[in-house]
């Protein structure tokens, strides 16, 4: 098969994880595979090096630019007539409506789907019926949450739903380097939470932030490790400050090395506000962390509520706190939730179940009576 993604993200998340894992796998099993993304995005240096063909003409510029988005547009489409793809998948909006137009009167036309990553609303208008109801072939969601939400809309069919799970290397995440980064941040003996992700409104860190200051006196030699930058660290470092907390949380910016940054913890927490699924979840269940995250989007996929984790509402500061006051206080417990969730990831959400799907589903299409 011939398959082409395309992603509109410069910098780097579970969403282009999750492309790189299906990619990669896919051209080892002798597909021919290609990324489509913006010049100089993460996405594309990644996949360069893993050796997957990379093209980096558009831009996918989020908000309203015509210009650009026309230029796109021909461009995506000089490069579907010239390849003749078998497959396009689309795994944004930006990118969603580029290959769409690009797609326009064009026959035969490969198979165009997308990967719905969150679940922000889809808005009620006639375009948006066109491109998810007409000319999608089908809608991959990456949780029960975003799939049901989906199934409501009418003008999309329950059959061209599909759930497949993110992924990923169970392995990988189980071998950090846990005084390597423990020395590098000046960690020493102290108990350590964290949290990994952009730093973004939506992920949850001011109702982390002010659920830690509520424990510095009852937890005194607890540290907070907020991994990843975004648009809110200044507001973030600001709150610290002013909370008197700051001496005792650690930004480390943006990292690569996410499996040694787990390792230095003691306990993950994500109390985000929406979440599609959580990448950072299944990252830190692999490490073997007990983990506290929402009850909310796709996180009840993965962590199962008192078994192998701990789900609390979003916004809740007082409940996110005495759930972390659970697991510091009760060592034995950690330990199990951590274990729970490790056997959890390995068994349900591992790369090779993510990347047989999509094949799957890839050749199904292709397959398929005219």
């Amino acid at each position: 098969m011939k398959i082409l993604h395309t992603n509109f993200h410069k910098g780097w998340g579970g969403q282009s994880n999750r492309i790189l894992i299906v990619c990669r796998e896919l051209a080892q099993r002798g597909h021919e595979v290609a990324i489509d993304a913006p010049p100089g995005s993460e996405l594309v240096r990644r996949a360069q090096a893993h050796g997957v063909r990379t093209f980096e003409e558009m831009h996918f510029f989020r908000g309203l630019h015509p210009l650009s988005l026309l230029r796109d547009i021909r461009a995506m489409r000089r490069l579907l007539l010239q390849e003749k793809f078998d497959i396009v998948h689309t795994h944004g909006s930006q990118d969603a409506w580029c290959a769409a137009f690009a797609l326009l009167g064009m026959s035969p036309r490969p198979h165009l789907l997308r990967t719905k990553h969150n679940i922000f609303p889809i808005r009620e208008h006639f375009a948006n019926r066109w491109l998810y109801g007409r000319m999608t072939d089908k809608i991959i969601c990456i949780s029960r949450a975003i799939l049901e939400y989906c199934a409501a809309k009418p003008y999309l069919r329950r059959e061209n739903l599909v759930l497949i799970h993110s992924a990923v290397n169970a392995e990988l995440y189980a071998r950090g380097d846990r005084e390597k980064i423990r020395k590098e941040l000046g960690l020493g003996g102290h108990y350590v939470a964290g949290i990994v992700g952009r730093l973004r409104p939506e992920k949850g860190h001011h109702t982390l932030l002010e659920a830690f200051a509520r424990l510095k006196d009852r937890a005194p030699d607890m540290m907070l490790v907020v991994c990843g930058d975004g648009s809110i660290f200044q507001e973030l470092s600001d709150f610290a400050k002013a909370n008197a907390i700051s001496d005792r949380v650690i930004f480390t910016g943006f990292r690569t090395d996410i499996p040694d940054i787990l390792s230095a913890l003691d306990v993950f927490i994500l109390p985000s506000l929406s979440e599609g699924l959580g990448t950072a979840i299944l990252e830190a269940g692999a490490a073997g962390l007990p983990i506290i995250a929402s009850n909310i989007g796709g996180i009840p996929d993965i962590i199962e509520d008192g078994a192998s984790g701990i789900l609390v509402p979003p916004t809740d500061v007082s409940a996110l706190a005495e759930a972390i006051m659970s697991v510091y206080s009760n060592p034995e417990k950690a330990k199990l939730l951590g274990m729970a969730a490790q056997r959890r990831v390995r068994q349900h959400f591992s790369e090779k179940a993510l990347v047989d799907k999509n094949e799957s589903l890839y050749q199904s299409l292709i397959n398929a009576p005219e």
